[in-house]
């Protein structure tokens, strides 16, 4: 029997949560939009790649510190 005061946690967000996230930056729901229409391993896998390029950046403009 599962414990009754371990609560589940919420679902994923969706590309629609997303997009009515009064605190999700216009920059992220215009590729939200643009990118929902492709198919969904390949924005991932872009996602993921453009990620790790930013955070590289983000490393060398704070000396590593990101």
């Amino acid at each position: 029997m599962a414990d009754p005061w371990i609560t589940r946690p919420p679902p994923p967000p969706t590309v629609a949560d997303l997009l009515a996230d009064p605190a999700a930056s216009f920059a992220v729901k215009d590729v939200a939009r643009r990118w929902a229409a492709r198919d969904c391993v390949d924005a991932a896998t872009d996602a993921r790649v453009l990620c790790e390029v930013l955070e590289v950046a983000a490393d060398r403009m704070f000396g590593g510190a990101s």
